[in-house]
C-alpha cells in the first residue's frame, strides 16, 4: 500500500499525526505529486495548523500549474531516459562507445535548447532586459548558496572580486578564494578594503589544467579600437580574430585540485564547494584540472560561448556534456549577451534540496 493510501486511512480514522507523517513520507519519495500536498494540507487543517496547511495547499496548486509545461521536469525526464539507456548498454556489455558519445551530445544539445527557450520571457534585443536576466541568475546563485552553505567558494577569473564579496556576504561562513590572472586587474583591485574586512584570499594566479607558468593575453586593441586597462576579456587563449593586439604577460598557473592540496584544503566527503568560473573561453581547462574538486562541488556558475571567440575553445554543448558526465544538472541561464552567457549547474546530490528554489525561479518566468 502506498504512503498516500496509508495516510488516507489514518485520516479517515482521525489519527492526524500518523496521517501527516505518512503524507510527508509520500512527499519525500515523490516531491512532485501534488495530491500528497493536498492531503497533507487537509490533515494539517483538521489539526488546527491553518497557516501550515495554507502553505502546503499553495505548493500543491503550484505543482498542478507546472505539470503541463515545466522545462525542468522535461529535462529530468530526458536525463532519466538517457541514464536508463546507458545502464542497459553496460548491462548487455555492448561496445557502443560511438553511439554513447552521440547520445551524450544529443542530450547536451536538447538541454541547451530547452534552456534557451527561457529567452521568450525577456526582450533580449533590449540591453536592460539582458542585464535583468543576469541579475536574476546571480540572485538565484546566491540564494542557492545560502541554502546549501558551501564551506569554500572558488572565484576563478575574479577581476575585481565582486563575486567573492557578494558570496561572502551571502554565506559568511564560507572561505573565499579569488583568482585573477590579469596583472592589470590584480594590481588595481588587490587592495580593496573588502578583501581584508571579509577575509577574502585574492590571488594573482591562473587556474587551468596544468601546473607551471602560462602566457596570459590581455587585449589592448580590438578591431582598431583601444581597450581600457582593466579589460574583462583577457584570457589564457588568443581571440579568433586576427585584428587584436595584446599585452602578453607570464603568470603562474595551477590545477584547482593541486591548489587545494598545496593549501591544506582536504578533498573529502565533508567538503562542499561552490565555483564561479569566468575565464573567457578556457572553462574546459579549469574543469580538467578540477576532477577531485568537482566531486565535492554542489554549485557552479560559469560563462560559456556558442561562437568561437577564442582559438580552440570548447563551446557550450561541450561544457554541458562534460558536466553532465560528472552528475551536474544545468538548471538555468541568462541572456546578458547573445552568443556568450552564464549557465548555472547544481550537482544531482543536492537537487532535491534545491527544488523549492528552482520552482520559485521558474514561477517568475510564467506569463
Amino acid at each position: 500500500m502506498s504512503y498516500i493510501k496509508i495516510g488516507n486511512e489514518y485520516l479517515r480514522q482521525g489519527k492526524l499525526d500518523e496521517a501527516i507523517e505518512a503524507y510527508q513520507t509520500s512527499i519525500e519519495l515523490n516531491p512532485n505529486f501534488h495530491w500528497a500536498y493536498d492531503k497533507l494540507g487537509d490533515a494539517l487543517k483538521r489539526k488546527g495548523k491553518i497557516q501550515e496547511a495554507e502553505k502546503v495547499y499553495q505548493k500543491a496548486d503550484f505543482l498542478k500549474n507546472q505539470l503541463e509545461n515545466n522545462q525542468f521536469n522535461t529535462y529530468s525526464n530526458l536525463r532519466e531516459t538517457y541514464e536508463k539507456q546507458i545502464q542497459e548498454i553496460h548491462q548487455a556489455n555492448i561496445s557502443l562507445k560511438t553511439e554513447i558519445e552521440q547520445l551524450r551530445w544529443i542530450v547536451s544539445q536538447i538541454v541547451n535548447t530547452s534552456l534557451s527557450q527561457l529567452s521568450v520571457h525577456f526582450d533580449i534585443l533590449n540591453k536592460q532586459n539582458r542585464v535583468l536576466s543576469n541579475k536574476m541568475l546571480v540572485e538565484f546563485f546566491l540564494d542557492t548558496a545560502k541554502l546549501l552553505k558551501p564551506n569554500y567558494f572558488f572565484d576563478i577569473g575574479s577581476r575585481d572580486g565582486t563575486a567573492s564579496i557578494a558570496f561572502k556576504k551571502a554565506v559568511p561562513t564560507a572561505k573565499c578564494c579569488a583568482f585573477e590572472a590579469n596583472i592589470n586587474n590584480y594590481e588595481t583591485f588587490k587592495d580593496r578594503k573588502e578583501f581584508q574586512q571579509l577575509s577574502i584570499d585574492y590571488r594573482y594566479l591562473a587556474v587551468t589544467n596544468y601546473n607551471g607558468v602560462a602566457d596570459f593575453h590581455i587585449p589592448t586593441e580590438l578591431d582598431g579600437n583601444k581597450l581600457p586597462k582593466n579589460i574583462g576579456i583577457a584570457s589564457l587563449m588568443t581571440r579568433e580574430t586576427t585584428d587584436c593586439q595584446y599585452q602578453v604577460t607570464r603568470v603562474d598557473c595551477t590545477k584547482l585540485d593541486d591548489f587545494c592540496l598545496n593549501n591544506n584544503i582536504v578533498l573529502d566527503e565533508n567538503q562542499n564547494f561552490a565555483l564561479w568560473i569566468d575565464v573567457e573561453g578556457a572553462v574546459l581547462q579549469v574543469i580538467e584540472g578540477a576532477k577531485n574538486c568537482l566531486a565535492q562541488t554542489s554549485l557552479i556558475l560559469l560563462e560559456v560561448e556558442e561562437l568561437q571567440y577564442w582559438n580552440s575553445s570548447a563551446l557550450a554543448d561541450k561544457i554541458i556534456n562534460e558536466l553532465l558526465l560528472k552528475n551536474f544538472i544545468p538548471v538555468t541561464r541568462d541572456f546578458e549577451r547573445l552568443m556568450q552567457y552564464n549557465l548555472l549547474f547544481i550537482h544531482s546530490k543536492y537537487l532535491n534540496q534545491c527544488k523549492g528554489l528552482i520552482y520559485q525561479l521558474f514561477s517568475k518566468f510564467k506569463k
